[in-house]
């Protein structure tokens, strides 16, 4: 008799195929016993959040494909929802720690949930839950029209169902109600984050009571937007009535109406926050100096939904605060600015701080001639493992470049590194440089002009690398990218994608020689090519069939 494994080994190992998103292998052990089954089911519907069929799966499949993942996707929650109805045979809403309503909302309004499908979806016990939004009107040749449904109710409908037999739930995402918020709370002892489409959710005071009360490990507010009055003193009031340094991720998606109410009331969880993720008004920037209690992040990024504010020039004192405020934050490890005029001069004296060890920044609006010192200071953060620069290379002339190619090649630990920049001045000199120094890479993308074979080899002894994109105006030729495949190590390359994103008209490669690219670099590491010209070789700079004079 073969022996059987232990219920916490099978536990163990069907844990291991869902943290590798091993989706069919684990619905394969469903099937292939009844010991098995549970761990399996555990495991799928833990992680169910994650199923590549949630919104659909990829545009990029064929049309019929997109209407089976679809029908996939309405089965994945319709089991969840006869679960909660007790129509299962087994409990699938027991092992859910994730609720995203935010998912189903995308099911309910996806094109193709119409007809069959949704009346299936809707059939038998779940029939209660095909609330209309409005009484169905007729065409003028008097058929009856498609009624529109009522996705905000269905969804409260739906979530007060499952939150009864989800013990285990943690995290709840999408349009949610204060009113289902204080029906579901008390029976949420393992929840620690909310992601709300509409922060209205947190206006009446009792949904922060109820936190504090039955939600010891809430930790973590996400918002897209807040619509309505007095939103930042709201949101304030709400974070204030948490308990103390107990929030440690806060981030909105948009204008979530924040402001410097808000900011305050995140000092209050200034010992425990470590993660901050805010896009703002420009007229919210000057505020930025509140949030000096706030010296535990870890994580900060910052982006300004109109990028006109430039705080270095304008409002100096705010700027002089808001550095000061992040040389405090001796446990930064990820800094993002986006759209940020005063960014780069809000960073440079980061880099200087030895006591900070970032390990991935990310920056647009960088201007290369302007920027020395920013270029220069890079070089003090060794411990950087993620670099991406995007902004302008006009004019920037030897020294400039110099100063950040000498910075980049000291970053030993550089795993991805990303430089985007107009009027790219980088060459193949730089390139070589980078490569020859930078030996962990695994993301390397860059731009230039006039490309040649000579960087390939270099690129080619890079034997972490999964992906090289070349978003220069490249001269490459057929035996120059042969050789470059053949170079590369059949098991360190395995996989590798390689895209040329702006081929030089003039040196362009045709479709068969594309083509043979493409099947030598399957062949020799299973990888992937990807080659776009710069421009139409066969138009002229501006031609179009709409010109005219």
């Amino acid at each position: 008799m073969i022996p059987l494994l232990p219920d916490d080994i099978l536990h163990v190992l069907c844990d291991e195929l869902a943290a590798r998103r091993d989706y069919d292998t684990l619905f394969n052990c469903c099937s292939a016993s009844k010991g098995l089954a549970s761990p399996a089911l555990t495991a799928l519907y833990r992680t169910q959040h994650l199923s590549p069929i949630k919104s659909a799966g990829s545009e990029a499949v064929s049309l019929a494909d997109q209407e089976l993942i679809t029908q996939k996707w309405s089965i994945l929650w319709r089991s969840m929802i006869a679960s909660g109805l007790g129509k299962t045979l087994f409990p699938y809403c027991r092992y859910i720690a994730v609720l995203d309503l935010r998912d189903f909302t995308n099911l309910l309004e996806d094109d193709r949930f119409r007809g069959a499908l949704a009346k299936h979806f809707f059939s038998g016990e779940l029939g209660k839950f095909n609330i209309p939004a409005d009484t169905p009107s007729k065409t003028p040749s008097g058929r009856a029209r498609m009624r529109r449904l009522n996705v905000v109710s269905i969804i409260d409908a739906v979530g007060e169902l499952i939150t009864k037999h989800s013990p285990l739930l943690e995290e709840i995402t999408g349009e949610v109600l204060s009113s289902g918020l204080l029906r579901w709370i008390p029976r949420l002892p393992r929840l620690r984050s909310l992601t709300l489409r509409n922060g209205a959710a947190l206006e009446d005071a009792n949904v922060a009571s109820l936190i504090k009360k039955h939600c010891p490990f809430f930790n973590q507010i996400g918002i897209y937007n807040w619509t309505g009055t007095d939103t930042d003193a709201k949101l304030a009031t709400f974070l204030n009535s948490l308990r103390p340094n107990s929030l440690r991720v806060f981030e909105t998606f948009s204008d979530a109406g924040v402001g410097p109410e808000t900011f305050l009331a995140l000092s209050g969880h200034g010992e425990s926050l470590n993660e901050l993720n805010l896009e703002l008004r420009s007229d919210i920037l000057p505020s930025l100096a509140f949030l000096k209690g706030c010296t535990s992040l870890e994580v900060l990024t910052l982006v300004d939904l109109h990028g006109i504010t430039d705080l270095e020039s304008t409002q100096n004192d705010v700027f002089l605060e808001t550095v000061d405020w992040l040389r405090q934050c001796k446990n930064l490890k990820r800094l993002s600015f986006t759209k940020f005029p005063s960014a780069v001069a809000i960073t440079t004296p980061i880099l200087l701080q030895d006591s900070i060890k970032l390990e991935r920044l990310e920056l647009d609006m960088y201007t290369l001639k302007d920027h020395v010192d920013f270029s220069m200071a890079l070089a003090n953060q060794k411990s950087l493992r993620s670099l991406l620069l995007r902004g302008d290379g006009d004019d920037a002339g030897g020294d400039a470049l110099t100063a950040l190619v000498n910075s980049l090649v000291e970053l030993k630990e550089l795993r991805e590194l990303k430089l985007v920049f107009m009027m790219d001045p980088i060459s193949d000199a730089e390139v070589i440089k980078m490569a020859e120094s930078l030996p962990n890479l695994e993301d390397f993308y860059f731009g230039g002009y006039a490309i040649s074979d000579a960087v390939l080899p270099s690129i080619a002894k890079l034997l972490n690398l999964r992906t090289v994109t070349l978003n220069a105006v490249t001269r490459l030729s057929l035996n120059g990218l042969l050789d470059f495949v053949a170079s590369l190590d059949a098991t360190a390359h395995q996989g590798i994608s390689v895209v040329v994103d702006n081929a030089d008209p003039d040196f362009a490669l045709s479709d068969e020689e594309q083509n043979l690219v493409r099947e030598s670099l399957v062949a020799k590491v299973g990888g992937r090519f990807e080659y776009t010209l710069f421009r139409d070789p066969d138009a002229g700079w501006g031609d179009s069939e709409d010109d005219s004079d």
